[in-house]
């Protein structure tokens, strides 16, 4: 089978956008053309090739598991807009009228008039460093006699920052959130193409699923066609004083027999069909819901042995599953230095330096800004919580890392086991299909002799039918046999995780 591309499902992501504004996306259950088309006859061919592409097209599920990785991309933004400067800046006029406490102000009222107008960039920095840079600039009016320059304007660009020294410091810390959001993206990654596998498995399983009963039915119209070949024959031989009525009366019974066989294979035919059908998503399509399928892949075996050891150092390199698992403890980690960091004090440098300006114009207050006068700060701030919350997170981390080292355990366990069960298997249902296919080959040769022994009056009606019965009977143990040993080989390839890479499939981004 040639190598397909499950694309970026391009419509799909219209069809989210329409239903979260409120609008009914394109299509939807029409039943007067379900009702219509109930009757007409109608014959699809397919391929496994072109049921896992209507599959991967339209199924749901993947459709949901492939808007989470989406999602997760989102939460990585968000994370890094941790880290995003903010710029802001402001315009503040404030007005103070009191009574002067002080006849040398000049009035009995003294009214004051503020004017700020503020701009400035801050942020933070990956080892924790929050800076602030600002230019500030102020206004002030007033009619008191102590305001020398009136109205004055003061300008001062400053440059702030503040350094932890333990609780917050480090890159590691600061950029956790991050981490743990791509993690995050990574297993819904995962988790997607465990999704798809499923869907796959799912597909490729109904598909031969319904091989194998149609060919049942085969067996079964062979069968019939058999019993009514007997019966012909029994019946000319019957007015002929050659078998008794009873032997006559075995051979209808064997005929009603082998009608109500077909009917039962026919029944089980149409269920499995059905099971496609809705695997590959036909039951949506008005026009292909009621028509019959044929299938042009039949199973052709290659009866290849399966390495247990090589199978499970596959599993444990391409299992999506377990991948996701191992991403989870990473985030573990991370999330336990976080918790660990969170119990230290806060002790952070913080220091400031600006430069000021005064004047009676604001070019003035410009003009004078330099390093004559300058306005700078440093020092420390100590924080010390009591830590009872902290510590309880702490022991929270480190218990669901345990956690997930006991499911990863489990899960490396469950692994072992599950591709020592598939590998069984295939190497079962290799000897299976040797030993039916002999054995068919046996009763198919016994009964074409047998046959010619009937016609010369050596064998019993009885006899015969056994014959007819047994050659039925290897027919569908052959056929069974064959696609137990494709479906095994499908299991096999879901456990180890080789799904995709076996049927070709690429998974865009």
């Amino acid at each position: 089978m040639t190598g397909f591309i499950l694309a970026a499902l391009m419509a799909f992501p219209q069809v989210v956008c329409a239903q979260i504004q409120g609008q009914a996306p394109a299509g939807g259950f029409d039943k007067e053309a379900y009702i219509e088309t109930a009757e007409e006859k109608r014959l699809i061919s397919l391929s496994l090739k072109e049921a896992l592409l209507l599959a991967l097209e339209k199924n749901s599920e993947i459709k949901i598991a492939r808007i989470d990785p989406k999602i997760k991309e989102e939460d990585v933004r968000k994370s890094n807009a941790e880290f995003e400067p903010t710029f802001a800046m402001d315009f503040l006029l404030q007005d103070n009228t009191v009574k002067s406490s002080s006849l040398l102000m000049g009035a009995g009222v003294s009214n004051t008039r503020y004017i700020d107008w503020n701009a400035g960039v801050s942020g933070k920095l990956v080892t924790g460093t929050e800076y602030a840079l600002e230019f500030l600039n102020t206004r002030t009016s007033s009619n008191s006699s102590f305001q020398s320059v009136n109205p004055s304007y003061e300008s001062e660009p400053r440059l702030s920052l503040s350094q932890p020294l333990l609780r917050g410091a480090g890159i590691g810390i600061n950029t956790a959130g991050i981490v743990i959001a791509k993690n995050n993206q990574k297993q819904s990654r995962e988790n997607f193409i465990t999704s798809v596998i499923n869907v796959i498995s799912d597909v490729k399983k109904a598909y031969y699923s319904y091989l194998y009963y149609s060919a049942q039915y085969k067996i079964s119209k062979a069968s019939l066609s058999r019993a009514i070949e007997l019966l012909k024959a029994n019946t000319l031989r019957y007015k002929k004083g050659l078998v008794s009525s009873v032997d006559l009366l075995e051979t209808e019974a064997s005929l009603m027999m082998r009608q109500k066989d077909l009917i039962s294979s026919e029944f089980g035919m149409r269920r499995a069909e059905d099971e496609l059908k809705y695997r590959t998503n036909l039951v949506d399509d008005p026009k292909a819901w009621n028509a019959s399928l044929e299938l042009t892949d039949k199973p052709r075996p290659s009866m290849s042995d399966a390495n247990l050891i090589q199978n499970l150092q596959l599993a444990f390199e391409n299992r999506p599953d377990y991948e996701a698992k191992k991403i989870e403890l990473m985030s573990k980690d991370v999330q336990i230095k976080v918790a660990k960091n969170a119990l230290f004090p806060t002790v952070d440098l913080v220091g400031s330096f600006g430069l000021n300006g005064l004047g009676g114009q604001y070019t003035k207050a410009l003009e004078t800004v330099g390093p004559d006068y300058k306005d700078w700060t440093v020092g420390i701030t100590l924080s010390l919580p009591w830590g009872g919350a902290e510590k309880a997170e702490y022991n929270q981390a480190i218990l669901f890392k345990a956690q997930s080292l006991l499911e990863l355990k489990r899960l490396e366990q469950s692994i072992v086991l599950e591709v020592r069960d598939r590998v069984r298997a295939v190497d079962l249902s290799i000897r299976q299909v040797r030993a039916s296919s002999l054995a068919l080959e046996k009763e198919n040769k016994n009964y074409l002799a047998q046959k010619e022994r009937y016609v010369s009056g050596q064998v019993s009606t009885h006899d015969m039918l056994d014959y007819q019965e047994k050659l039925a009977q290897a027919e569908s143990d052959y056929i069974r046999s064959l696609i137990d040993y494709v479906i095994a080989h499908i299991a096999l390839d879901k456990s180890v995780g080789l799904t995709l890479e076996r049927n070709q499939i690429i998974l865009e981004a």
